[in-house]
């Protein structure tokens, strides 16, 4: 899932529509590059643009410099995700204690925060345009410490004091892998501001969703995965191209890719870093947090 909507959206539909499903379903990101050395074979450049004919010289040029090109940055990228992986293997987990901490408030403690301190329910759509405009509700936005992924059962839309919390969350957690000599990981927010027919509707795909009046009715709660992480805002080796730059893309891609892989892998031990974090900004009175069971997410509201 990690890389599904972002491997599609990385191909111009001009050339790579045909190809781009096939991306989709590879179960190696190396694949991705050997298919982009296919596509180029049948007359696409890296850009995404049809050639005239995809001529037999520029398959020649495919299979030797930019083969070469790719051979040779793909072991870079291959040998820094082993070196990052191996940081995480003496990393202890969560602790049953520090689970319970993380489930200490329930739905009723954030629901009553919830309503403290956000918008109203049920909201219109203009009104909700007329709180965004008043700056009463943010729309959150890919940033240095979190990514907001494809939304289908809420908009991305919170108080202030959300953004201002997922962005501490979301340094601290750098931080500790920074202790360790890892990259920075962001997090991954998968649900924020859901209206009722929204709840409603998740109900029927998840039974975590609460039922009835929801937290995240008010702008004030989000979901945060534990079990996958996005890549950092910098690759984790620069790439190499000064011989085919048009290559650049997709290597970037490739160690972004990469690089997810490792934190899915070890997604446990990301777990209990980031639930360390959240245990000290809970004592802090930042945050309320339940680590849910059903959907692998820490449900969060805002305390203050």
């Amino acid at each position: 899932m990690w890389g599904r909507s972002r491997l599609s959206s990385t191909h111009s539909p001009n050339c790579s529509r045909g190809w781009a499903h096939e991306l989709e379903t590879m179960r190696s990101a190396r694949a991705v590059l050997l298919s982009l050395i296919a596509a180029a074979s049948v007359g696409c450049t890296p850009g995404g643009q049809v050639q005239n004919g995809g001529s037999e010289e520029a398959s020649a040029v495919v299979s030797s410099t930019s083969a070469e090109v790719l051979r040779r940055e793909v072991a870079r990228i291959d040998s820094a995700a082993a070196a990052i992986d191996s940081i995480f293997q003496p990393l202890p987990l969560l602790t049953p204690a520090e689970e319970a901490g993380l489930q200490q408030y329930g739905n009723n403690q954030q629901l009553a925060r919830a309503r403290a301190l956000g918008v109203g329910r049920e909201l219109s759509t203009e009104a909700l345009q007329s709180l965004e405009s008043e700056g009463r509700l943010l729309r959150l936005e890919d940033s240095q410490s979190y990514v907001i992924r494809d939304l289908d059962y809420s908009a991305p839309l919170a108080v202030p004091a959300v953004d201002e919390l997922l962005t501490e969350i979301g340094s601290r957690f750098q931080e500790r892998l920074g202790e360790l000599g890892a990259p920075p990981f962001r997090l991954e927010v998968t649900s924020v501001l859901r209206g009722a027919a929204d709840q409603a509707a998740l109900r029927q795909v998840n039974p975590n969703a609460a039922l009835g009046e929801s937290t995240h009715e008010y702008g004030t709660t989000v979901d945060v995965l534990y079990s996958a992480y996005s890549a950092p805002t910098e690759p984790i080796v620069e790439v190499d191209v000064s011989e085919e730059p048009d290559l650049e893309p997709f290597l970037r891609r490739y160690a972004d890719i990469a690089a997810e892989r490792v934190a899915a892998r070890r997604a446990l031990e990301l777990k209990a870093i980031l639930g360390e974090v959240l245990l000290e900004m809970q004592d802090e009175g930042r945050v309320m947090v339940t680590l849910e069971r059903q959907q692998p997410v820490y449900h969060m509201t805002v305390a203050r």
